[in-house]
C-alpha cells in the first residue's frame, strides 16, 4: 500500500543549501528516514533500553561490601566481606522488565516512523497539487493580462464600453490574487516538507510523480483489479470502477500491525514485571559474610564464615507495587481505547478515500475533457469576434474551476490513501527493519 518499501536506488541524501531537490515520493521518504531529527531522537530510546536490559541481566545486582575494623586491645585488625544474594527470582523479573522496555522502545520508534512517513506522504502530495494549481493560476493570469491589454486598446478605440473594460480589469485582479494564493500554498507545503525531511530551509523542493506513486491493487485487501489512479493528470476514463474497500480486512491489518498497540502491550508487560520485582524485593535475601581476624594465640589470622538474612521490616515496597499495578492497568485501558480509535481511524480514512476516488473519476471522465475543449474553443471564438468578453470569461472560469476541482479531489484522494496507509501501519518498512 502506497509503496511501503524503500527501493535500494532511493539513496538520495539531504541537498546542499540552495540546490533544488527534485524528489519522488520514495526518495522523500528515504531522506526523512535518514535525516528527520525527531526520528533520530526516537531511535536513541532503543539505545537507552538496551542499556537497561544489560543492567538488568546482572546475575548479582548488589555489590559486595568490605569492612576493616581494629581488633580489640589493638591486636591487629579485623577484615570482612559480605555479599547479598537474591534468592526469590528478583533478577529474572528485572530482566523481564528490561526486555519489555526494549520491546516498548522499538515499538515507539516504529510508531514514530509510521507517523513521520504519513506526514511526508500527505505533505508531498499537497506540494505536488499546489505546484500544479500554481502553474494553472499563472497560465490563467498571463492570459488575463493579454485580455486586459486588448480590452484597454478596444476601450481607447471605442470598440467596447466601460462595463466590459471594468470586467476585464476586475478579472485581472482576481486571477492575480489567485496566483498569489497558489504560490503561498505551495511555499507553505514546501516549508513543511523540508522540515519533515530535515533539509536546509533554503533548499527549493520540486516533487516528481512516477510509477511508484500509483497504488497497486494487490496491495489492498479485496480490491478490484485496477490501479487507484493516474500518475499525473486526468485521462478519458471509462465508467468509474467499484472502489469499495474491504473494511474488515483493513481493520484486521491495522490491529495486527500498529506499533502503538504493541507499545502499549509492552508497557503493560513492563509495569507488571516491575511490580513483580518490587514485590520480591520485599522478601528476605541471603547474606553471606566472611571475616579474618587475629588468631587467639596471636601467631596468625583466623577465618570465620557467616550467613544471615536481610530483614525488610520497614520498607515493604507496598506503595511502589500499588503504583506499578495501576500503571499496568492504565496501559491496558489505553490499549483498549487505542484499538477503538484505530477502528475509527481506518473507517474514516477508507470512507474519505472512496468518496474522493469517486469524485476524481467523475471529474476525469465527464468534466475535464469538455471543459478543456470549451476553454480552447471560446478563446478561438473570442479572437475571431464570435463571442464577447463576458462569454469568454464565463466559459473560461468554468473550465478553470473544473481543473481546480480536479486537483482538490486528487489531493483528497491521495491524502486519504496516505492516511489509510498510516492508520493500517502499511506505510513504512517492516517493523523488524525499523526496530533494529
Amino acid at each position: 500500500m502506497l509503496g511501503v518499501a524503500t527501493p535500494a536506488r532511493a539513496q538520495a541524501g539531504p541537498p546542499a543549501p540552495g540546490d533544488t531537490l527534485r524528489l519522488t515520493l520514495v526518495e522523500a521518504r528515504s531522506i526523512a528516514l535518514q535525516a528527520n531529527p525527531l526520528l533520530g531522537a526516537a531511535r536513541l530510546d532503543t539505545t537507552v533500553a538496551r542499556g537497561e536490559v544489560r543492567q538488568s541481566s546482572l546475575l548479582i545486582a548488589a555489590n559486595p561490601s568490605v569492612e576493616v575494623l581494629g581488633a580489640s586491645g589493638g591486636n591487629g585488625y579485623e577484615a570482612g566481606v559480605s555479599q547479598e544474594i537474591e534468592i526469590f527470582g528478583q533478577q529474572g523479573s528485572r530482566a523481564s522488565a528490561g526486555r519489555a522496555g526494549l520491546a516498548r522502545a522499538k515499538a515507539g520508534v516504529s510508531n514514530a516512523t509510521r507517523l513521520t512517513l504519513g506526514d511526508v506522504d500527505r505533505t508531498f502530495y499537497q506540494l505536488y497539487s499546489a505546484t500544479r494549481r500554481r502553474r494553472l493560476a499563472e497560465e490563467v493570469f498571463a492570459l488575463t493580462q493579454r485580455i486586459a491589454d486588448v480590452a484597454r486598446r478596444q476601450l481607447a478605440a471605442g470598440e467596447i464600453g466601460r462595463l466590459e473594460f471594468n470586467l476585464a480589469t476586475v478579472e485581472l485582479g482576481r486571477t492575480r490574487t489567485r496566483a498569489l494564493a497558489a504560490e503561498r500554498e505551495r511555499e507553505g507545503a514546501a516549508i513543511e516538507l523540508r522540515r519533515l525531511l530535515g533539509v536546509p530551509s533554503a533548499s527549493p523542493v520540486a516533487p516528481v510523480l512516477d510509477s511508484t506513486d500509483v497504488v497497486a491493487p494487490e496491495d489492498i485487501p479485496d480490491m478490484p483489479g485496477q490501479a487507484f489512479g493516474e500518475a499525473v493528470g486526468p485521462v478519458a476514463a471509462p465508467e468509474p470502477p467499484n472502489r469499495r474497500l474491504n473494511l474488515d480486512s483493513l481493520i484486521a491489518l491495522a490491529l495486527s500491525r500498529r506499533p502503538d498497540l504493541a507499545e502499549r502491550e509492552a508497557a503493560m508487560r513492563q509495569a507488571e514485571a516491575q511490580a513483580t520485582t518490587a514485590r520480591r524485593e520485599a522478601l528476605p535475601n541471603l547474606l553471606v559474610r566472611g571475616v579474618t581476624e587475629p588468631s587467639a594465640d596471636g601467631t596468625g589470622r583466623a577465618f570465620r564464615p557467616g550467613i544471615g538474612l536481610t530483614l525488610p521490616l520497614f520498607n515493604r515496597n507496598r506503595g511502589r507495587v500499588q503504583a506499578l499495578r495501576a500503571t499496568a492497568r492504565r496501559a491496558e485501558l489505553e490499549r483498549q481505547s487505542l484499538a477503538l480509535g484505530i477502528r475509527a481511524q481506518v473507517s474514516a480514512a477508507a470512507a474519505s478515500f472512496e468518496a474522493a476516488a469517486a469524485e476524481v473519476q467523475v471529474l476525469a471522465s465527464t468534466v475535464l475533457a469538455p471543459a478543456r475543449q470549451n476553454r480552447r474553443l471560446v478563446e478561438i471564438a473570442y479572437r475571431e469576434g464570435k463571442v464577447g468578453l463576458p462569454e469568454l470569461l464565463l466559459i473560461r472560469n468554468q473550465a478553470i474551476d473544473a481543473e481546480l476541482d480536479y486537483w482538490a479531489a486528487w489531493l483528497a484522494e491521495r491524502q486519504a490513501l496516505a492516511s489509510l496507509a498510516e492508520a493500517t501501519s502499511a506505510n513504512h518498512p517492516a517493523i523488524e527493519e525499523s526496530q533494529r
